[in-house]
């Protein structure tokens, strides 16, 4: 593959190495970077070794830890998740094209986790060992932390939330993990609590749902060596948006992005933040799905600032958007339609979307899919039903959970094939798909951010 002007290791081709290499789990690969300096640079080279793993590798899921002296974890973000709407007990059909069980780091059953079986990992590619420590036995021993909650992932690193409670209201700090090279990095509370104060005076004193938080982490190695974390708050009282960087180790907040979020104004932020919908990184900018106050929903791109740079309109024929996410190189947008009983809850199908063009903002339809043929169900519920776990970032593959049987599920658009990948049990917190990073970064170092 030409991935080094000499081989790494004399009389051996680099591609012999190289498949040798991809077969190694997570954390044997970055050890075996310290071989040589041409074994570091074969395997740091992510852009032209392309049979080392650089895409979709599986999922995690149930990664819900509590040391025995702390109090269950309660969010409206989804730290515990089990919802029995929707679970109609009628999903006793086989997929066609289901697959067994393929799981590691515990029971892939729906089980109430104990305190010390706190994740899972989905193999997709079918490796007898590991790739990754599923239960973060490293984060368990750390003795500050007392509790972590998977949120989000991108691009190699995962986000998890710890709860901390005072008689002020409840805060969240963060953890930011590499699974590969088991580095972390501590990132404090950006100071909202479930008791926030009144900050606007004209805000009117009614009860619009408890308080809610919901944070994404960004990482792009090829644009940076840092992180970013923006954070979407709301009480009844209070909506904004507040923003980390790993490089200056800080939060910032955009007080002008404020208007946008207020209880009343053009975005509502409490039903985005409840809406179990998907995002994106894609041109290094959060994309996610906006409910309006009136009117269709649309796609708004937000930097690492917490700044909205673009605003994607959305075609109200196209049907009720679900899910954003990129595959091969474009973002796509799931979707879904027709009311077969009358209830505009109840859709009958599901379509994929693709912006070919992103500066032109034309979607075009890539496939249709009626729910018969997707879930054995003549029409389907989002959220209670299902929800739309991700897209691939290479295939035509869109994975989907079912809520009355708790199965995580792919769909193969060019095949039009349905597979069951695995039981997760109603205690599967969220579902986060997981592309390795091997490279070290300065931004996590084994060590807690600065107070």
């Amino acid at each position: 593959m030409g991935c080094s002007k000499r081989a790494a290791v004399a009389g051996l081709p680099d591609d012999a190495l190289v498949e040798i290499l991809s077969r190694l789990p997570a954390k044997s690969l970055c050890l075996s970077k310290c071989v040589s300096k041409a074994w570091c640079d074969l395997i740091a080279d992510r852009l032209r070794c392309r049979k080392l793993p650089l895409t979709l590798q599986g999922f995690f899921y149930g990664c819900v830890y509590e040391s025995r002296n702390e109090d269950r974890v309660f969010s409206c973000s989804g730290v515990e998740r089990c919802s029995s709407e929707g679970n109609n007990g009628d999903g006793s059909e086989k997929n066609k094209g289901a697959s067994e069980d393929k799981h590691e780091g515990g029971q892939c059953k729906g089980e109430k986790p104990s305190d010390h079986d706190c994740g899972n990992f989905i193999n997709l590619l079918g490796r007898s060992v590991p790739l990754v420590d599923p239960l973060f036995s490293l984060l368990k021993k750390q003795p500050r932390i007392k509790n972590f909650t998977l949120l989000d992932s991108c691009n190699g690193l995962l986000l998890f939330g710890q709860s901390r409670y005072s008689a002020f209201g409840d805060t969240t700090s963060y953890i930011v993990y590499n699974p590969a090279t088991e580095h972390w990095v501590t990132v404090p509370s950006s100071g909202f609590s479930s008791n926030s104060m009144e900050l606007d005076d004209d805000s009117e004193d009614d009860d619009d749902g408890e308080s809610c938080v919901l944070t994404y982490l960004i990482f792009d190695p090829v644009i940076s060596s840092h992180f970013q974390l923006i954070e979407f708050c709301h009480s009844s009282k209070v909506g904004m948006v507040q923003t980390y960087s790993s490089e200056v180790e800080r939060w910032g907040d955009r007080l002008r992005e404020w208007r946008r979020w207020k209880k009343g104004s053009e975005w509502d932020l409490h039903r985005t933040i409840t809406s179990m919908r998907g995002s994106t990184l894609f041109n290094n900018m959060l994309h996610l799905i906006i409910n309006t106050s009136s009117g269709p929903e649309l796609i708004a791109a937000i930097d690492g600032k917490g700044k909205t740079r673009k605003v994607i309109r959305w075609v109200e024929s196209h049907g009720v958007p679900v899910f954003v996410g990129q595959s091969k190189g474009l973002l796509h947008c799931v979707s879904v339609s027709g009311h077969p009983d009358g209830n505009s809850g109840h859709m009958a199908e599901l379509s994929v979307w693709v912006l070919e063009d992103y500066n032109a903002e034309e979607w075009k339809l890539k496939h249709t899919v009626s729910f018969s043929e997707l879930f054995g169900k003549r029409s389907c519920q989002f959220a209670a039903d299902y929800n739309v776990v991700t897209i691939h970032p290479d295939q035509n593959l869109v994975f989907f959970i079912q809520h009355w049987d708790y199965k995580l599920i792919s769909y193969d658009m060019d095949h039009k094939e349905v597979g069951a990948l695995c039981t997760v049990g109603c205690y599967y917190s969220v579902i986060s798909p997981y592309v390795p990073y091997f490279s070290e970064t300065p931004a996590l170092s084994k060590k807690e951010a600065m107070k």
